[in-house]
């Protein structure tokens, strides 16, 4: 288990986590959804081949429509 940074809670996550195990766990649509870690945008594409480690801050960031 790994301790990091989602939406600046500190939450425990399974060691070996790809950031698109995490953000399906934590019931996000990816589709609607960016991702940044410690300050930098993951492109969505690479979402299934970047795995978190200990410590990072993420933050997911929802798409919401208005007018």
């Amino acid at each position: 288990m790994i301790q990091i940074w989602l939406n600046s809670n500190s939450i425990t996550i399974k060691s070996n986590s790809t950031l698109a195990d995490l953000i399906k766990s934590q019931g996000y649509e990816d589709s609607k959804v960016a991702a940044e870690v410690d300050m930098q945008i993951i492109p969505r594409a690479n979402w299934s081949d970047f795995t978190i480690k200990d410590g990072m801050k993420i933050e997911i960031v929802e798409f919401v429509g208005g007018g």
